[in-house]
């Protein structure tokens, strides 16, 4: 990724916060689901996708923002300050653990999606 790409130039600015990884589990709802939970500045969030098969790290530091999309939550790269594509939640799990920088839509945390 480009050295410029931060996401204080990712449109809409302010309706993303950056979000810290506090701790993984299993989602409640479903087993063979993991549930990341974060700390915001406004709030904590929880988000549920399936367990990809390999829990491998990715070291890289990507930007990552997290909005709800037309099929549920949806993890996005930040390519050259502007929202860039999709990621399958297989690729954007291990992008989480490996110490992307993650942020979340204001609207997923206040609305409690």
């Amino acid at each position: 990724m480009p050295e410029g790409s931060v996401v204080g130039t990712v449109p809409q600015k302010g309706s993303f916060v950056r979000a810290d990884l506090a701790e993984i589990g299993r989602c409640p709802a479903r087993a063979d689901f993991v549930e990341l939970h974060f700390t915001t500045e406004v709030g904590r969030w929880k988000w549920c996708f399936p367990d990809p098969r390999s829990r491998e790290t990715r070291t890289d530091e990507q930007t990552l923002v997290l909005v709800l999309g037309r099929y549920g939550t949806q993890a996005h790269l930040v390519v050259d300050g502007a929202i860039g594509p999709a990621l399958p939640s297989s690729e954007a799990l291990p992008m989480i653990l490996g110490g992307s920088r993650p942020f979340v839509s204001r609207k997923l945390i206040e609305s409690g999606v």
